[in-house]
């Protein structure tokens, strides 16, 4: 049943590449595009995008992979880029799949979607897939040949910010002083702030569009968060209670044009820790200074 599994994936991942009207505006990058090669002993650059005549070779490149690659991809995982289409991941789930197809998808992030199979995964719910793509490549199609000057500017700039106009992911900045059991260590203890985070007293809101946290920042104050601040799509922390806020971090949230972030709100600002809190666990820890 795995190994069925694992074929429908190949079936999807060979759909899409393979097929001239669908990777114009799809593809289903695999280990050569997703794992640098330094982290890919192996040298293989693909887990089988074509269904190949003999399936066992193709396994056997899998199991190949996963016993000497550091990083690997799953197998039932497919990633479908879309960048070309001009939409980003949230609105092709929402309003092109979901809406109109009745497609789900277990994740998103600014450019792509993921697919994933599973022992009860059919052959007719793969080649239901592969029609709805089509389906929408010939859309998309129609909606191009029919433009005007000006709206094939603005598909040519929304293709650009999915691309090349990305926002930088920012690096871990660290966690401050009162979260880690020692100066000299970088690890950090989350369960105290996230605690500490339970009253009210010891948060502040601060907004990011106001300028209220950078003109903090630029005061030399360091700002901590107070909570997880997680950008929907793809669903991942940029920042964890008992982080110190960097100017990279600030310039990436800046530049996120989704409106779903959790633990954020634009109205109300970006909820960090009073000094005054910071101070009393510093005491309490014995940590200095905050």
């Amino acid at each position: 049943m795995m190994e069925g599994a694992i074929q429908s994936a190949m079936a999807v991942r060979s759909a899409v590449n393979s097929d001239p009207r669908l990777n114009r505006y799809f593809s289903c990058p695999g280990p050569a595009e997703m794992i640098p090669i330094q982290y890919r002993p192996s040298g293989i650059t693909a887990y089988a995008e074509e269904t190949a005549a003999d399936p066992d070779s193709e396994f056997a490149k899998i199991e190949q992979a996963w016993s000497t690659d550091e990083f690997v991809l799953d197998p039932t995982r497919v990633t479908l880029y879309l960048a070309q289409t001009g939409i980003d991941g949230y609105t092709f789930r929402n309003d092109w799949l979901m809406a109109k197809h009745d497609i789900q998808v277990n994740k998103t992030s600014l450019n792509s979607v993921l697919f994933l199979t599973n022992i009860g995964t059919t052959f007719s719910s793969v080649a239901y897939l592969k029609e709805v793509l089509l389906r929408i490549a010939d859309e998309l199609d129609a909606i191009r040949d029919d433009a005007s000057h000006v709206q094939a500017r603005l598909h040519r700039a929304a293709v650009a910010r999915l691309t090349s106009e990305l926002p930088p992911l920012p690096d871990f900045s660290e966690f401050h002083e009162a979260f880690r059991p020692s100066p000299a260590t970088p690890e950090g203890d989350m369960r105290t702030p996230f605690f500490l985070a339970y009253n009210e007293d010891n948060i502040e809101y601060l907004r990011i569009a106001d300028g209220e946290v950078d003109d903090a920042m630029a005061s030399g104050r360091r700002l901590v968060a107070a909570r997880f601040v997680i950008p929907y799509p793809p669903g991942f922390p940029i920042l964890v209670p008992g982080q110190v806020v960097s100017a990279d971090i600030l310039a990436f949230m800046k530049k996120l044009d989704i409106t779903e972030i959790h633990g954020y709100r634009e109205e109300l600002g970006l909820p960090v820790f009073t000094q005054q809190a910071l101070e009393q666990v510093s005491i309490a820890l014995g940590s200095g200074t905050p």
